[in-house]
């Protein structure tokens, strides 16, 4: 009975030991620093923020699908599945699960077995076997005239010891040592999660980004084909009117030169293409020699964007996300080294059976128990603990400057991209009239050559001014798309 209550007692005191205060600092969110009220690129913007963005965020979505473009769909979904670099991360982050229990393991008592069976004897020659306090001295003798030793009792003896233990070992988290462990290993956690989508963000924007990009390519391609196709026209004209005496060599020539500059214009795009095609299967997956996407010069119309975008689609961003966790992590772990400078304190114990007879082992009289809190205070550390305590404090600062440096990166981001489309949109409005003009200027040429009011040299710039404008009408598409893109990007996945 009195063992029962004193057991009773120990777990009592445990328990009431464990709903103590961890020490340490209490996670308040990340520091607000005053930001702008709107971007200068877009209207309508109000800034709205939270304290906990990395939590109340939703997985990105199939943002590449506002495009409309069936083959891009097909590319991002097979991107999805099969990026390298994704495969990597979500074993990056399986592992810090897996870290995160390991961390909540210590809230739970640990229990051993450790079965062992033994043969040994004893030596009769050591210095504390020379002698046996056995009892009482009925005569009265010995150095306090009650004990009876015998010098020469044989302890040396042979015999077996079989036990059958368990150990138990509990740490009481009076200090908030573990439980601040466990924060910091799942905010660690969800910095991976957050770490992951925006590699898929960034995998699929630039899947998105090399695919309007061999797009752009493509209609480069056809642009050069058809100017090809017409120069070769020209120059079976120049050759004929040579032949009927109407015009020298000297415009044959130039025919020809200009055919063969832009023969290697179209080879010089073409090998470009091919290294895009190439990377373009190293985000899918695949390897280059398996992989060739069919030549489609058409390149789809950017999306409208909204005239003003909220500032809360700013904590889409995963990156802004991630650093957050890490800073809660970074808070959590200066609670772990605080935790260090006060008493650790555990319940040990240990239950099982010990016998020199096998037969006997897990008999009643052969059951053996002990049961105990310790306490150890940490008194002389060598200026170890106070060392931690300051390196927490400054990895914390770091992540700090870390989640704002991510903040003012996110804000040039959104501005760069809102910028880029406004004035490609502007250049791409300009770039067309260019083409209008340039065209209409190669028409009125060619008939007032066909008249000679005009020589082939004017033919040929007026050619050159139409193939310029036109490759820089197309460009502009395509930068217009890859602009579209990285705003998406930049605003977490979406401006919806």
């Amino acid at each position: 009975m009195r063992s029962l209550t004193y057991l009773t007692l120990t777990i009592s005191l445990s328990l009431f030991l464990l709903l103590g205060c961890a020490v340490g600092p209490h996670y308040a969110g990340v520091p607000q620093d005053k930001l702008p009220s709107r971007f200068k690129n877009a209207f309508g913007f109000h800034r709205h923020s939270k304290e906990t963005a990395a939590q109340e965020r939703k997985p990105i979505g199939p943002w590449w699908e506002i495009f409309h473009d069936r083959i891009l769909n097909e590319l991002e979904r097979e991107a999805y599945d099969a990026n390298q670099d994704l495969r990597i991360a979500l074993a990056r982050l399986s592992e810090a699960r897996a870290q995160t229990r390991v961390a909540a393991a210590d809230f739970f008592p640990t229990v051993n077995l450790d079965p062992s069976a033994e043969r040994q004897r004893t030596s009769n020659t050591l210095p504390f076997q020379r002698g046996k306090l056995i009892g009482p001295n009925p005569f009265g003798g010995g150095s306090t005239g009650s004990d009876l030793v015998l010098n020469n009792q044989p302890l040396s003896r042979t015999y077996n010891l079989f036990r059958f233990p368990f150990d138990l070992n509990w740490e009481v988290d009076l200090f908030g040592r573990v439980r601040h462990n466990v924060e910091a290993a799942k905010a660690t956690v969800e910095s991976g999660e957050a770490d992951l989508e925006n590699l898929r963000l960034t995998v699929t924007a630039n899947v998105a980004a090399d695919y309007f990009n061999l797009r752009g390519l493509d209609a480069e391609v056809a642009v050069l084909e058809q100017t090809i196709k017409t120069r070769r026209d020209a120059l079976e004209i120049a050759q004929e009117r040579l032949q009927a005496g109407l015009t020298s060599e000297l415009d044959v020539v130039r025919a020809q030169s200009d055919l063969a500059g832009n023969e290697a214009n179209l080879i010089s795009v073409q090998r470009t293409r091919g290294d895009m095609e190439n990377a373009l299967a190293s985000l899918l997956g695949r390897t280059a020699s398996s992989f060739a996407l069919p030549a489609d010069p058409h390149v789809p119309e950017p999306p409208h964007i909204p005239a003003g975008i909220p500032s809360q689609l700013l904590e889409r961003r995963p990156d802004v996300a991630s650093a957050e966790r890490q800073l809660a992590a970074a808070n959590a772990r200066i609670g772990v080294a605080t935790a260090a400078f006060f008493p650790q304190i555990k319940l040990t114990g240990a239950g099982g059976f010990e016998s020199a007879d096998l037969g006997l082992l897990f008999q009643a009289q052969s059951h053996i128990w002990q049961i105990g809190p310790s306490i150890t205070f940490p008194i002389f550390e060598g200026g170890r603990n106070t060392a931690n305590l300051q390196a927490a404090r400054a990895r914390y600062e770091e992540q700090v400057g870390n989640y704002r440096k991510q903040v003012l990166v996110a804000f040039q981001e959104v501005e760069t991209a809102l910028n880029d489309l406004r004035t490609l949109a502007s250049e791409a409005e300009a770039q067309g009239r260019a083409v209008a003009a340039a065209q209409r200027g190669l028409d009125l040429s060619a008939q007032q050559y066909g008249k000679g009011a005009v020589t082939y040299v004017d033919v040929l710039d007026a050619q050159r001014t139409l193939l310029s404008d036109q490759r820089s009408s197309v460009q502009l598409l395509g930068q217009r798309a890859q602009a579209t893109v990285q705003l998406i990007k930049a605003l977490g996945g979406d401006w919806r």
